[in-house]
Formats: C-alpha cells, sequence, structure tokens
C-alpha cells in the first residue's frame, strides 16, 4: 500500500507561539499514527475570515504541484471561519482528489462529512 502524503495546516487568529506549536506537535502525531509522510506543513498567525492569506495560498500551491494526498487540520475552524468560503475550498480540494482529515477529538472526519456539517450549521 503507498504512503499516503499529507499536509499539515495549523492556524492561529492571535499571536499564540504555544496554541500553534501545540497544533502542529498534535497533527505530527496523528499522522505518524496514520502512517502518514509528512510533505510539508503550513503554520500561521491569520484570520479565519481572509481565505487570501499566505498559509492558505502555501497550501493550494502543494496541492497544484501533486505534492498532496491528505490535508490534516486540528478542526474545521483552523481552515477558515466562512462557512461559504470553507465549503468552497473543500469541494476544490476534493476535485484535487486531497481528502481532508480533521484531527479535533477521536473521530477524524472526512470532506464528505465536513460538508455535511458545514451544510446542518446554515
Amino acid at each position: 500500500m503507498e504512503c499516503k502524503r499529507a499536509w499539515i495546516y495549523c492556524r492561529v487568529a492571535h499571536p499564540d507561539a504555544y496554541a500553534l506549536a501545540a497544533q502542529q506537535a498534535a497533527l505530527e502525531a496523528y499522522a505518524e499514527q496514520q502512517g502518514f509522510e509528512i510533505a510539508g506543513t503550513t503554520a500561521e498567525q491569520a484570520s479565519g475570515h481572509d481565505f487570501s492569506r499566505r498559509g492558505l495560498s502555501e497550501v493550494s500551491n502543494a496541492v497544484v504541484a501533486g505534492k498532496v494526498d491528505v490535508l490534516l487540520i486540528a478542526n474545521l475552524s483552523r481552515l477558515g471561519r466562512d462557512i461559504v468560503k470553507g465549503d468552497a475550498y473543500l469541494r476544490w480540494l476534493e476535485d484535487q482528489f486531497v481528502e481532508v482529515v480533521c484531527a479535533d477529538g477521536t473521530i477524524p472526519q472526512t470532506t464528505t462529512e465536513i460538508l455535511h456539517q458545514m451544510m446542518k450549521a446554515l
């Protein structure tokens, strides 16, 4: 079985180096548990309402370059706080054959489950 290449994406809205490092450490541990190869990591301090942020662009560029099979995030809010833009980004990732996995708690969520949860929240 081929090892999936995971990109770790961490985001905090306010300066908090500890929270950013904790997100990254937890996601690295999760990737190791799942047997994922870590293809890259992006950690940034930025608003979740702005989807044109530097870190998310870095993730998108890695996806377009074919470097990513799985995007690991701590929870959906780390990807962004705008439901419409978040939905569009998740659909774009799905079109690129990139699976999104949230490691917030004991049950990881796939892109399909995330989209379903987002629609219920509307």
